[in-house]
């Protein structure tokens, strides 16, 4: 299929190069994977006919049976706006039938779809786009959110695990502005136990055996980042669904990880809400005593070794993504994968806590805590509750802190222009890339999923056991042992 696409390609770009329509102009083609034109609108007064206008054409392997991706893209260096056309979105996005797959036929070309374009504002006669539609997905998230539907797990040794040994993390997507999907990270607060000042999923440890996977996930996600655990009290017209699960990981600290895979429904603009956007809306609600920040990433990215963020490089240049290296840990070679995420000022949610508040709680406080939010009762008026002022906050680690604790404030991951993912966190993100997107990342990876054979392995040993006792970590020789097992 790919044979046949290059062949395709081939024969357009030499075509092209050979006479190429008036008002269109070829920037890259580099490869078979994406091109980029530029477009001008020469019959519409409306339009400035020395204005071009760029767009960007990403190939899929099945092409031209399949059609390719075409966006306007916005550029500051050379200046490319994106088109005003009430069938183009402000992100770019550009409904047409031709690009949909119910419209598209393999007669079509690169040609014919500049051509159709440049038609489309040629005839023109509103100078307005759709609005920041961020339910519109781009085809490649579309297809991303499909093969995530699409995947079924395999047996998990997750329910064999005593509950203190079961843990889950929410992989929260969304779409952006331009219908890409970013996912919801977090950095662990300073004064936490393990893992303190660390890149993290939302999640934590399960309260009992009946609680699953994904209802872990979510609860945890309430407490840390204020994402309601119900749709009822999510803002109007969002909704979370739950896509899949992966295999269960191996933590540090013998717990065994089920990572939980859901998508952020944005509703499209209405009179109510013109602009809707997750991170806006959603996000910035967060547990001061566990999380210091909230932030995003594009979840594609994490398949490549270099930033593909238009926006980035423009804003950030050319800096490190990712750093890789190998390492020994399960008695085999394990990939430690580093990700430097850009991050900017008013996308970055920061929380805000008083020196008393920097050492972790102790058990007793926490049984207090989760006393004193057991006894509140539930209000009839709970949609939308910040848990920074509801008395009602529904989390069963603390009693609701006062305002004053989630607003933003200086804080030193001000300073930082990239935060870095890593470790555990960076290699679920890059398995759940992997299903997604239906490829294997540019750089050297461990090829299986998940821990569940080194999991399944401990548990003969007697390791992850219902009692963990005063400093019993996962030593090499532990290790070792357990690797020797047959299962």
């Amino acid at each position: 299929m790919a044979g046949m696409m290059a062949k395709r390609l081939g024969k357009e770009l030499a075509k092209l190069q050979r006479e190429t329509p008036k008002g269109i102009t070829i920037v890259s083609a580099d490869d078979f994977k994406e091109w980029t034109m530029d477009i001008q609108v020469l019959g519409n007064p409306m339009y400035d006919p020395e204005e071009k206008y760029r767009i960007k054409i990403t190939y899929p392997n099945a092409y031209p049976i399949e059609p390719p991706e075409v966006v306007f893209t916005q550029l500051s260096d050379p200046v490319r706006k994106i088109p005003m056309h009430p069938h183009i979105y402000s992100n770019g996005i550009i409904c047409l039938d031709l690009l949909d797959k119910q419209g598209w036929s393999p007669v079509q070309n690169v040609e014919s779809i500049c051509l159709s374009l440049q038609s489309m504002l040629d005839s023109n006669t509103k100078m307005e786009n759709n609005g920041v539609d961020m339910s519109v997905l781009t085809p490649a998230s579309k297809k991303a959110l499909a093969n995530l539907r699409a995947f079924l797990p395999p047996p998990t040794n997750y329910y064999r695990c005593p509950l203190k040994r079961r843990a889950a993390v929410l992989i929260l997507l969304f779409a952006d502005k331009r219908g890409d999907l970013r996912v919801v990270l977090t950095i662990r607060s300073f004064g936490l136990k393990n893992y303190a000042g660390q890149a993290a999923l939302p999640g934590g440890k399960a309260d009992t055996l009946a609680e699953t996977p994904f209802q872990t996930a979510r609860r945890e996600a309430f407490e840390e980042i204020g994402l309601p655990e119900k749709d009822e009290d999510l803002p109007p017209g969002y909704t979370v669904e739950h896509l899949t699960e992966l295999p269960t990981n191996l933590a540090m600290t013998e717990l065994g990880v089920r990572p939980c895979v859901a998508f952020l429904n944005t509703p499209p603009p209405s009179e109510k809400n013109k602009n809707p956007d997750a991170a806006r809306d959603i996000l910035p609600k967060l547990d001061a005593r566990e999380v210091a920040a909230v932030f995003t990433a594009n979840f594609r990215n994490f398949l490549f070794e270099k930033d593909l963020d238009e926006r980035d490089r423009e804003e950030f240049g050319d800096g490190e993504w990712y750093k890789g290296s190998w390492h020994s840990w399960h008695e085999s070679a394990w990939r430690m994968h580093q990700f430097f995420v850009p991050v900017r000022r008013g996308e970055v949610f920061l929380a805000k806590r008083p020196e008393s508040y920097t050492a972790a709680r102790a058990p007793e406080e926490k049984k207090k805590a989760q006393q004193t939010s057991a006894s509140s009762s539930p209000s009839s008026s709970s949609q939308n509750k910040d848990p920074a002022t509801s008395r009602d906050s529904r989390s069963t680690l603390q009693p609701p802190l006062p305002r004053k604790f989630y607003t933003t404030t200086t804080n030193p991951l001000e300073q930082q222009s990239r935060y870095r993912v890593f470790g555990m966190t960076a290699r679920i993100l890059v398995d759940a890339a992997r299903v997604a997107y239906g490829q294997e990342p540019e750089y050297e990876h461990n090829s299986h999923f998940g821990d569940e054979d080194m999991i399944a392995k401990l548990m003969s040993i007697g390791r992850l056991s219902a009692i963990k006792k005063d400093g019993e970590v996962l030593t090499r020789e532990v290790m070792r042992e357990a690797g020797k097992v047959k299962i």
